[in-house]
C-alpha cells in the first residue's frame, strides 16, 4: 500500500506579511495533521518559503508555538463575542460557556497548544500573556455586567471568572482525553449541567452560601 501523502498547504503572502502567513500555516497544520506537524520546518514548507525564513520572526519552536497559541486565544475570544452578541443577560453568559467548550472540542490540537506545558511559563512571551489574560478579562467583565443587573450575586468577579474557567477547561480536557465516556452522559449534557451549576449553584433554595461554607 502506498504511503499516505500529507496534504500540501500553501499560503501566498506579501512582503512584510511573512509572520502572519507562518502562523496561519501553523493553524492549518494543527487542524489537518496534529501537534507533531507544528514545526518551524513544517510551517515554512506549508507557507512555501525557505526553511530559514521562519527564523526571521521566531527564534525557536517555543516562539512559534507561542504565536500560534496567541492566535488561538484571539479566535476563542471572537467565538465568545459572537455568543454575547447573539443573546443578552444570563443566556448570553451561558453562550460564552458553550462557545468556550465548543471551540476546545472543535480545535483539539490548537487547544492543547494554548494550554500546553511548553508555554506554561510565558514571561518571555508578553503578547501571548496579554492575549490570554484578555480572554479571562472578557469573562470577568461579563460577570461584572451581570452583577450590575442583579443577575449574579455579589463577589469578586475575577475570582468567579477564574473558577468558571477552571470548570470549563476541566470539561474540555476530560472530554478530549475520553474521560467523560464512562459518565453515561454526552458532552452536551455535561455542559448543560455545568452551566446550570455555574449560574445557579447546587444549594437548595433558601440555603445561602454562608450556610454551606
Amino acid at each position: 500500500m502506498a504511503a499516505k501523502r500529507r496534504p500540501k498547504i500553501t499560503r501566498a503572502y506579501h512582503h512584510g506579511d511573512l509572520k502572519d502567513a507562518l502562523v496561519r500555516s501553523g493553524l492549518d497544520l494543527l487542524r489537518t495533521e496534529g501537534l507533531a506537524a507544528l514545526t518551524l520546518r513544517g510551517v515554512a514548507r506549508a507557507a512555501g518559503v525557505s526553511q530559514a525564513a521562519p527564523y526571521r520572526h521566531f527564534a525557536d519552536h517555543r516562539a512559534l508555538v507561542g504565536a500560534v497559541a496567541e492566535q488561538g486565544f484571539m479566535l476563542l475570544q471572537e467565538a465568545m463575542l459572537v455568543a454575547v452578541r447573539r443573546d443578552t443577560g444570563r443566556m448570553g453568559f451561558k453562550g460564552i460557556a458553550i462557545a468556550y467548550v465548543t471551540f476546545g472540542l472543535e480545535n483539539p490540537a490548537l487547544y492543547r497548544i494554548m494550554f500546553g506545558a511548553e508555554i506554561t511559563r510565558e514571561a518571555d512571551l508578553p503578547d501571548l500573556r496579554r492575549t490570554g489574560s484578555g480572554v479571562l478579562g472578557f469573562v470577568r467583565q461579563g460577570i461584572e455586567e451581570l452583577q450590575r443587573q442583579s443577575l449574579i450575586g455579589p463577589g469578586d468577579a475575577g475570582v468567579m471568572a477564574t473558577a468558571l474557567w477552571s470548570m470549563l477547561h476541566g470539561l474540555v480536557a476530560l472530554a478530549l482525553d475520553g474521560q467523560t465516556e464512562g459518565s453515561g452522559l454526552s458532552v452536551a449534557e455535561l455542559l448543560a449541567e455545568t452551566t446550570r451549576i455555574m449560574m445557579f449553584g447546587m444549594a437548595p433554595r433558601g440555603v445561602t452560601p454562608d450556610v454551606i461554607a
